[in-house]
């Protein structure tokens, strides 16, 4: 069985492919698009540590969605990170270099302490960071979320140069025993014929497409992984999404065919969105709660995300061993692909700067911080042997001034361990 994962959106008649026929396809759609203007297609637990006792948190309005959350949901969704983080260690091995991230030193470097002036968040600095968003909660959190930044900005200024942005999802048939390594590869394959050569400089001229950002996304379900491109349209001309999803579909399928994957359905394998959507898409991008993006998301209607898979393991679900060689396969699948890919030329069209590497976002920090504590080598073994790196954040965060007790608390608890480990050793 094919699936599509329209995730419960039907489709609008008004939005129904038509004749898909290019010749057709050119005529309906004329070249200038003048008149006014879709299609739907990155464990061991933290053990309770003293600290200060709970108090009430204040409520703040999240900025992107309006909602009144409370703070402590933030620190929650840390905590989080760090226990996905510690599941996919052990999902992925020693060897993996996950297993370095968040635990192991920079070289020559002081492990630091900092507190955010503007936004009084905490963080370590001079710990090795992955810079891995495919498979590492806690670096996928710094990543996307700078990467969304960047797509928010680009929206904004596409939009005051008079330009239409639209959001185009482009999927494939798929089912349980598809090989996601091949498919991976054939979607990618697919998408460069979409974007490269005659048929990429026809769409230029037909819609006025002045670039693209793509970003590749998976899911799993009752028919497999779901992998799935969406893709933010820059346009100098104005179309409505029918027109766009039309100017598509044709060649989406074509390519999907000469790649040798099943042809997309003319409705299910491509839907344009308007620039209200894709403004949301990329102001959020992925964004669910304090959590993750993309991939990292929490899944919806019975559907899972990887970051998913790595919740199941760490609740040890029943099936937990099936969904530890999930997360492997889909790991090895994606190992080495570009989250977000931007075309030629298109950020300078914007105005933005040269994109950032992973390893630069990752290791980025803000100006507006200030150092708490320098951490010595003893105080940073016995924050990791504690798997206490969230609980100390939370205690820089709202109560500085226990710092200095906790630390101790937690060297006093490590060096004991140490003492017990050689003691047994040497008997």
């Amino acid at each position: 069985m094919r699936d599509y994962n329209t995730e419960g959106r039907a489709p609008d008649p008004e939005e129904s492919a038509g004749d898909a026929a290019e010749p057709r396809l050119r005529a309906r759609l004329g070249g200038g698009g003048a008149a006014p203007l879709g299609i739907k297609t990155e464990t061991t637990s933290t053990p309770r540590i003293p600290g200060p006792p709970a108090e009430s948190t204040p409520l703040h309005v999240n900025p992107i969605t309006g909602a009144i959350q409370a703070e402590r949901d933030a620190k929650l969704a840390r905590a989080e990170r760090f226990q996905l983080q510690a599941t996919a260690r052990e999902v992925l091995g020693k060897a993996h270099r996950i297993d370095k991230c968040g635990r192991w030193r920079v070289p020559k470097q002081d492990v630091k302490l900092w507190k955010d002036k503007e936004h009084g968040k905490a963080f370590f600095s001079g710990v090795r960071a992955c810079a891995l968003p495919w498979v590492c909660p806690c670096c996928a959190a710094k990543i996307s979320e700078r990467r969304r930044v960047e797509l928010v900005a680009a929206v904004a200024a596409a939009k005051a140069m008079g330009w239409d942005v639209k959001l185009l999802t482009l999927t494939v048939p798929h089912g349980l025993g598809d090989d996601l390594d091949k498919l991976t590869a054939r979607m990618l394959a697919a998408w460069k014929r979409l974007s490269n050569g005659r048929v990429a400089k026809d769409l230029r001229e037909l819609l006025g497409l002045k670039g693209t950002v793509r970003a590749f996304e998976v899911t799993y379900g009752a028919n497999g992984f779901h992998p799935h491109f969406h893709v933010l349209l820059f346009l100098d001309k104005q179309w409505t999404n029918h027109g766009v999803h039309e100017a598509f579909t044709y060649h989406w399928q074509n390519a999907c065919r000469l790649a040798g994957l099943p042809i997309p359905h003319e409705v299910y394998g491509c839907r344009v969105d308007d620039g209200t959507y894709a403004a949301k898409y990329a102001s959020k991008w992925g964004l669910e709660s304090e959590m993750t993006k993309g991939h990292t998301k929490k899944g919806k209607e019975g559907g899972m995300t990887p970051f998913d898979f790595l919740r199941a393991i760490f609740n040890q679900d029943e099936k937990s061993p099936k969904f530890a060689a999930l997360f492997r396969i889909y790991h090895d699948a994606f190992k080495g692909k570009r989250q977000l890919y931007w075309s030629n030329g298109l950020r300078q069209l914007l105005g933005l700067d040269q994109e950032a590497s992973n390893e630069e976002l990752a290791a980025a920090q803000t100006e507006s911080a200030t150092v708490l504590a320098t951490l010595t080598a003893d105080q940073w073994r016995a924050i990791v042997h504690a798997n206490a790196q969230s609980h100390v954040l939370d205690v820089a965060e709202d109560h500085p001034e226990r710092l200095v007790g906790l630390l101790e608390y937690l060297v006093t608890r490590y060096l004991e361990h140490m003492t017990r480990r050689r003691t047994v050793k040497g008997s």
